[in-house]
This record gives C-alpha cells, sequence and structure tokens, in this order.
C-alpha cells in the first residue's frame, strides 16, 4: 500500500482495522472454529500490519526534519 497524504492513510488503516473487527465478530458465530483458525491467524497478522502502520505514519516525516521543512523548494 502506497498512500502519501497522512490523513488517507489514517483513514484507509481505519477502515481496514473495521473491516477486521466486523469479521472477527462473524466468525465468533461461526460454528466450526477448525474451519476458520487459518482465517484467524491471518487476522491477527493483518492486525499487526496495521499497528505497524499505524506506529509509522505516526512519525513525522524525515522531509520534515530537513532544515526547509518538507516544502519542494526548501523553505
Amino acid at each position: 500500500m502506497l498512500e502519501i497524504d497522512q490523513s488517507k492513510l489514517r483513514e484507509r488503516i481505519e477502515a481496514a482495522h473495521t473491516a477486521l473487527q466486523r469479521r472477527i465478530e462473524e466468525l465468533k458465530l461461526a460454528d466450526n472454529h477448525d474451519e476458520t483458525s487459518a482465517e484467524r491467524q491471518s487476522i491477527a497478522e493483518a492486525l499487526d500490519s496495521l499497528r505497524m502502520l499505524r506506529k509509522l505514519g505516526s512519525r513525522p516525516s524525515p522531509e520534515a526534519n530537513r532544515p526547509g521543512g518538507d516544502t519542494p523548494d526548501g523553505g
């Protein structure tokens, strides 16, 4: 996933998180837990990835730390 706009990135992360949470709730209602165990593992891994994206998204960009800020003309 490549999203340069930080606000859009946050929105997409939240949308993905919400969708995964909904699926977790659906799986809780499933009768056969053996058939859903692989999906549950995949969801757990996806949630971990989203947590990492959140952490990375909350960091200031390297460009913002350079003299001149993050403007293309350096000032």
